[in-house]
């Protein structure tokens, strides 16, 4: 049959996905549960995927945070929120006319593989056959929740993040926040100025990142370091950097990290500190059970009453339309080449699994373009065994950088992977595989959007 595509999701990398599609002149459908395009960044969408609350803001600035093709508006705040992030999308929507391409309020239940491709089947029991299937249904919807469970009960209000939007249901009430990343850092921030108490309790010490050094975005400054500099080297300049602003984590009585920063995904909060040092925030260790009420018992044996409990937890790799043969393993490091392909079903990419310390922007723009490489037949993949070997290479490369945490199953270094996609493309061969690369590049230029002749028009 001929090439026609399925898009699942019209999030960030939906669009991105869309849109290349689209200027390569590819038969394509996205399907979108909700009724309108933005995914996670249209607040309370009505897919129920949305997990942004009324105050975030990008961790990344305005000027690295759009998709290289299509830069963000220069009136945009510096740490564009929920709104402009939503308005931003739009814009690209239009720009590049995707919308006609996009079918909205219609879910994907079911896709199966067979010897001519993919049957995909839609909440309404219709059932297309496509080539190719593109997931990029994101990974911040699906709540995870401490597992086991806390032993011992607790009878105040409990939420996950995720359903979190604002500070006023929790005004004036002692609430403990639960965890260890930006989010956790955020909303126990925001709580301190409405709640009677807020808690912040974290199994392990974390470190703690600035949005601006010298008056300047954070990820400017360190564009240079992030970019050229081996990992080590960086870890070791960034936790100098922190030392030097913050001082011992310790005399905020948070637990010190047991690791250079870098080693987790840091926490990207500057309100975070300042509230803790001026006691608006009180830090205990990690949660050893409940006992009974409103009472929680810490492992350094303090019990303290709460009204509600925020889990600020994470959240769980959900792909409920794939059967299990078709879902990537995603415990540890995912069993993906170059982090979209499972090696045993071409045609079947997932699409923005990847944690930076960037914007996701360049990265779906960046899969994208790969991926339509692959579908239009300009290059293909190594063997089955080339590609496992270089999945294993990648999760070696993995453990050496990052310690193991849960976290490690989508932490990328994002440039060094940029640079990898760019190599894959500039080497494209008539029907010759993607080269294999398993040295530790840590130079070279960030990679810009790479354009070459080709069809374009529309489905």
């Amino acid at each position: 049959m001929s090439v026609r595509v399925c898009v699942i999701g019209a999030g960030v990398c939906g669009l991105a996905a869309a849109q290349v599609l689209s200027e390569r002149g590819i038969p394509f459908d996205v399907y979108e549960k909700g009724s309108d395009i933005g995914g996670q960044w249209r607040f309370c969408n009505d897919s129920g995927t949305s997990a942004v609350y009324d105050s975030i803001e990008l961790n990344s600035s305005r000027d690295m945070s759009g998709f290289p093709k299509f830069p963000m508006p220069e009136d945009y705040p510096l740490f564009p929120g929920h709104p402009q992030m939503l308005d931003y999308l739009t814009r690209y929507t239009e720009h590049f006319g995707l919308r006609p391409y996009i079918r909205f309020r219609t879910s994907v239940t079911g896709v199966v593989k067979d010897a001519a491709g993919y049957l995909v089947t839609l909440d309404d029991g219709q059932t297309h056959r496509y080539t190719h299937v593109l997931v990029a249904n994101g990974f911040h919807w699906d709540p995870k929740w401490p597992k086991p469970a806390y032993q011992g009960e607790f009878t105040g209000t409990q939420l996950h993040s995720k359903d979190y939007k604002s500070a006023d249901a929790l005004r004036g009430r002692r609430v403990l926040v639960v965890g260890s990343g930006n989010t956790a850092c955020d909303l126990a921030t925001e709580l301190s100025s409405v709640a009677d108490r807020v808690v912040s309790s974290a199994r392990r010490g974390f470190w703690i990142t600035p949005k601006r050094l010298f008056g300047k975005p954070a990820d400017k400054v360190n564009l240079p370091l992030a970019t050229f500099v081996p990992p080590l080297v960086q870890s070791l300049v960034l936790t100098a950097m922190l030392w030097v602003a913050q001082g011992r984590i310790s005399r905020y009585g948070l637990a010190a990290p047991g690791h250079l920063a870098l080693r987790t995904h840091p926490a990207t909060c500057e309100g975070y500190l300042p509230a803790v040092k001026a006691g608006r925030i009180a830090v205990r260790p990690g949660i050893e059970r409940f006992d009974g009420g409103n009472r929680v018992r810490f492992t350094d044996g303090s019990v303290e009453e709460f009204d509600a409990i925020v889990w600020c937890t994470g959240f769980t790799f959900s792909f409920p339309f794939l059967p299990e043969e078709l879902t990537p393993v995603m415990v540890g490091p995912m069993r993906l080449f170059r982090r979209i392909v499972m090696p045993d079903h071409e045609g079947l990419f997932f699409l923005g699994f990847a944690k930076t310390l960037s914007a996701i922007t360049p990265v779906a723009e960046a899969q994208a373009e790969w991926t339509a490489d692959l579908i239009e037949g300009r290059t293909r993949l190594p063997g089955r065994e080339a590609m496992l070997a270089e999945i294993a290479a990648d999760e070696r490369r993995v453990r050496r950088r990052y310690s193991a945490t849960p976290r490690l199953t989508v932490e990328v270094d994002v440039y060094r992977y940029l640079r990898q996609l760019l190599r894959d493309r500039r080497h494209l061969t008539a029907g010759g595989p993607l080269p294999v690369h398993r040295n530790h590049d840590t130079t070279g230029a960030v990679p810009g959007p790479v354009r070459r002749p080709g069809p374009v028009g529309s489905r």
